[in-house]
């Protein structure tokens, strides 16, 4: 077979697991528990039979188990939800410690590591001094990356400051409500699709094109926090963000101290509760 052949057919299976593992983030959050297993199922078996490189079935395989994540962290938020409402906290304070629940997307993940490690690790600090191009990862000027957030935290803070109300009556209460969930899920989410879900896709498809793909299904996810999927479509933009600095760092602390940030703005500008 000429190797114009096999690059085509590579190329066919590679995109097509880019595809599966998309139509799948979206998909999981409007089929039912048992719809989402005879769809694993289904992309289990076809990712068993395929003719392809352990990296492209490593996407495949990416999509199985984040079903099982997703279901995991469902069944979680629905348990920690209730028992948090039983002991009558304040509702602010259940959806920030029902961000908890994104440890049941990670557990499936963690397992998958140890059987299967990942080629691409980014579970370090990472580097604050890396460099980094502004505005786009790796074109525009090269900044280290300290200079990158801190111009990122500027612009960031700037497009929130007009629609916060600093003047509440609860604003510090509502600051350390967001102070809690930001912690616990800019943490939580970073190792999730930064720490596992990433280093697939740069494993696969090499860091740019991993970058891109993999950060669609981190905006579409946020459709089952009750966002619209036009603003799904913006997050998708600002995973390619976050994920270029875990890639630049070679690390997640960067990126989480930014999606903290980020997260406490969501929070007092009336985003999350």
């Amino acid at each position: 077979m000429s190797n114009g052949k096999v690059n085509l057919r590579t190329n066919v299976w590679l995109y097509s697991a880019c595809l599966v593992m998309i139509v799948t983030g979206i998909s999981v959050q409007l089929i039912s528990i048992k719809e989402s297993v005879i769809l694993g199922l289904v992309i289990a078996i076809i990712s068993y039979y395929a003719p392809t490189s352990r990296g492209i079935r490593n996407i495949v395989h990416l999509s199985v188990i984040y079903m099982m994540g997703y279901w995991t962290a469902a069944y979680m938020d629905s348990t920690i939800t209730y028992l948090l409402n039983q002991a009558n906290l304040s509702q602010e304070l259940v959806i920030a410690l029902s961000r908890f629940s994104l440890i049941g997307y990670l557990l499936p993940f963690m397992i998958w590591d140890k059987v299967q490690p990942a080629q691409t690790r980014y579970f370090t600090f990472g580097s604050f001094t890396r460099p980094i191009h502004f505005p786009f990862i790796w074109v525009g000027l090269p900044n280290p990356m300290w200079q990158f957030l801190l111009i990122g935290v500027v612009v960031i803070v700037s497009s929130f400051v007009a629609v916060i109300d600093w003047g509440r009556a609860d604003f510090v209460t509502l600051l350390l409500y967001g102070i809690v969930f930001a912690f616990i899920n800019a943490i939580l989410e970073e190792f999730l699709w930064r720490g596992y879900i990433l280093t697939r896709f740069v494993d696969g498809l090499g860091e740019r094109l991993g970058l891109i793909i993999g950060s669609i299904p981190f905006g579409m996810y946020h459709y089952s926090l009750g966002f619209p999927w036009s603003i799904c479509a913006l997050f998708a933009v600002l995973g390619m963000m976050l994920g270029g600095i875990a890639i630049r760092s070679r690390g997640l602390l960067p990126v989480i101290l930014l999606h903290f940030i980020m997260n406490v703005l969501f929070v007092l500008s009336g985003l999350i509760f």
